[in-house]
C-alpha cells in the first residue's frame, strides 16, 4: 500500500475514536445581523457592541433602546451610550447580576428598538463566574 494511503487510513481511524464534541469546533447561532460577538462579561461596564447603522434604519435614533432576553434571573444588559464610527453604531453596554454566587453562561437575544419599532436583534454570549462568599 502506498505510504500516503496508509497515512490517510491511520488518520481516519484515529479520528474515529475522537468524541464528536472535541472533533469539531462548536459554533454559536449566527446573529440576525450576520455579525458575531465576543462574550459580554458580568460586572462589566466597559464593553461595546457594534451594529451596522443600516440595520437601525440608516441613522441612530435618539430613542434607541436595548432589551435582552435569555439571561438568568437577576442578570441584565443595559445600554449606557451610543456613538457612531463610520457605518457602525457603537453601543456601550454594562452587564450586571444580582447574585454573584450564580454562574452565568447564556446566549442572550439582544433586541434594539426605537419607540415601538424593532430595528434589529442578534445573539450575544454572556458569561460570568460564580463567586464563593468565603473569599
Amino acid at each position: 500500500m502506498p505510504k500516503s494511503i496508509l497515512s490517510v487510513l491511520t488518520l481516519t481511524a484515529a479520528l474515529s475514536f475522537v468524541p464528536a464534541s472535541t472533533a469539531f469546533a462548536s459554533t454559536m447561532p449566527a446573529p440576525i445581523s450576520g455579525a458575531s460577538y465576543n462574550p459580554l462579561y458580568t460586572e462589566s461596564d466597559w464593553m461595546t457592541l457594534t451594529v451596522p447603522v443600516s440595520e437601525l434604519g440608516g441613522t441612530i435614533p435618539s430613542d434607541l433602546a436595548l432589551s435582552a432576553s435569555g439571561l438568568p434571573e437577576g442578570t441584565s444588559i443595559a445600554l449606557t451610550g451610543v456613538s457612531q464610527d463610520g457605518a457602525y453604531a457603537v453601543l456601550a453596554v454594562s452587564v450586571a447580576r444580582s447574585d454573584l454566587s450564580v454562574a452565568v453562561n447564556a446566549d442572550s437575544l439582544v433586541t434594539l428598538t426605537s419607540g415601538d419599532k424593532v430595528l434589529t436583534s442578534f445573539n450575544v454570549p454572556v458569561v460570568g463566574v460564580a463567586y464563593n462568599s468565603s473569599f
